[in-house]
């Protein structure tokens, strides 16, 4: 009798475990987990500067939320989580590259696409929890107008199912971008430097741009050079000058706070209070 027990007893505990196992492996990732889960350090550092969306947009029966948002508005950088859900509970159609998870379209035949009105990169992976579609993405906003550009045009979801006007309609959502950098100035330009990334105006190009930035004792937080790619480089206009910017979003976030020096070529740049 005992045995039976105990037996019964070891399934139960067997059907729990596998049934924990399996929720889990359906639950969606957070902007956090799914950017930097390879650094748990910088865990306090996205809790600081992140959004929470409560943005939806319903479209027939669709319903596209914005989740979870990180952006920065003086480097132009960001990340971003959107779920798509079908409002039957339907799972939400996609076209997924099997390979890197990128995504192309989403809703029946394609119907929906993200589009970018602006130069830089802007990344879209997509996977599934259950039937709803999850979106993770990051852009790095390049602009020949950076001054009177509105950053939250420049990512929008386009529906292509009829056109109205001779245009299909075009949904954006309310993005915050915070104001969290630190200013250095160089010759007569500016280095923004954020927790995402860093973007510098310059007058010309730069043969040779080394950028290196020094916590305590002279520990160095970031080393980025031109010759090794790490810069993507633009063109804009600002106070209406001609500039040439150059950006790079950090693999790792920076907390601010631990920044002591910047250097660009080996001169040491002074703060902008």
């Amino acid at each position: 009798m005992k045995k039976k027990i105990v037996i019964a007893l070891v399934t139960i505990i067997l059907l729990i475990l596998a049934s924990n196992i399996v929720i889990h492996t359906h639950l969606n990732k957070s902007l956090f987990q799914f950017f930097f889960s390879n650094n748990e350090n910088q865990e306090s550092i996205v809790k600081k500067i992140l959004t929470q969306g409560n943005q939806k947009i319903e479209i027939d029966n669709y319903i596209i939320s914005l989740e979870e948002s990180l952006c920065e508005k003086n480097t132009q950088l960001g990340y971003l989580v959107f779920s798509i859900c079908d409002k039957n509970g339907n799972k939400v159609e996609s076209n997924i590259n099997d390979y890197n998870k990128t995504i192309k379209s989403f809703g029946k035949d394609g119907r929906f696409i993200f589009e970018y009105e602006a130069s830089g990169t802007f990344n879209k992976y997509a996977e599934y929890a259950n039937n709803k579609l999850f979106v993770y993405a990051s852009f790095d906003i390049s602009t020949n107008d950076s001054e009177n550009i509105d950053l939250n045009n420049c990512i929008k979801i386009i529906d292509t199912k009829e056109k109205v006007n001779n245009e299909y309609r075009q949904y954006t959502f309310d993005l915050k971008f915070s104001d969290n950098c630190r200013k250095y100035k160089y010759n007569d330009n500016i280095l923004y430097v954020s927790p995402l990334g860093l973007r510098l105006l310059t007058n010309n190009e730069m043969t040779d741009l080394n950028v290196v930035i020094k916590g305590e004792n002279d520990n160095i937080i970031k080393s980025l050079s031109n010759n090794d790619n790490m810069f993507s480089k633009s063109g804009c206009k600002f106070n209406g000058t001609t500039k040439v910017q150059y950006t790079n979003q950090f693999d790792d976030l920076i907390d601010l706070g631990m920044i002591r020096n910047v250097y660009i070529n080996e001169e040491e740049l002074v703060e902008i209070k």
